[in-house]
């Protein structure tokens, strides 16, 4: 298990997730997803992005893999944006998630995006035009959807490009103005 600072343009295809090292954030699905890609495509490496209680749990499920070797835990990182720019696909394997920030950030990278279908994760990839949406707790499932885009670079790039469609929906500016004019509207009653 590699704690790599970075992504090396030899480390590709790059698996990127950047989460709290907690099970919520379906890590041991990710880990197990990442065992059956590895055995797909050799050259495929993750990252692991971020930090919390379970980390030393998840660093040893992934020495036991057999692609141990091919899998970084990259720790805290201030500044996720690097490794979002250099992932050929970023995932995020969370059993629980309101909306999260980071798909925006992940979107905003320009990322092909696959991300379970809980919560407000639909919500935030557009009912699934901005990224591939599998269920939760399925590591098979989590691993045919990674697959597929790395055994397919068009489709891929095509995934990355909606990625970045609609992003001004999210901007706060525009949600600034919105609940400003809400109020107005209460206020003119």
């Amino acid at each position: 298990v590699g704690s790599e600072m970075c992504i090396r343009d030899s480390s590709h295809p790059a698996i990127v997730t950047v989460a709290g090292m907690n099970a919520r954030k379906g890590i041991d699905e990710l880990l197990q997803a990442f065992e059956r890609v590895a055995a797909t495509h050799p050259a495929a490496q993750l990252y692991l992005v971020g930090d919390g209680p379970e980390r030393a749990r998840f660093e040893a499920v992934a020495r036991a893999g057999t692609a141990a070797r091919r899998v970084h835990f990259a720790g805290f990182q201030r500044d996720p944006m690097p490794y979002l720019r250099a992932a050929d696909v970023f995932v995020l394997a969370s059993r629980r998630e309101s909306f999260p920030i980071v798909i925006g950030e992940a979107r905003a990278a320009g990322c092909a995006i696959v991300a379970t279908d809980v919560d407000g994760v639909r919500e935030s990839l557009d009912g699934g035009r901005a990224g591939v949406l599998v269920p939760a707790r399925d590591p098979a499932a989590l691993a045919v959807a990674i697959d597929a885009l790395l055994a397919d670079p068009p489709q891929r790039a095509r995934q990355a490009a909606a990625a970045r469609v609609g992003l001004e929906h999210y901007e706060v500016r525009r949600m600034v103005d919105e609940t400003i004019a809400l109020y107005r509207s209460f206020l003119a009653c």
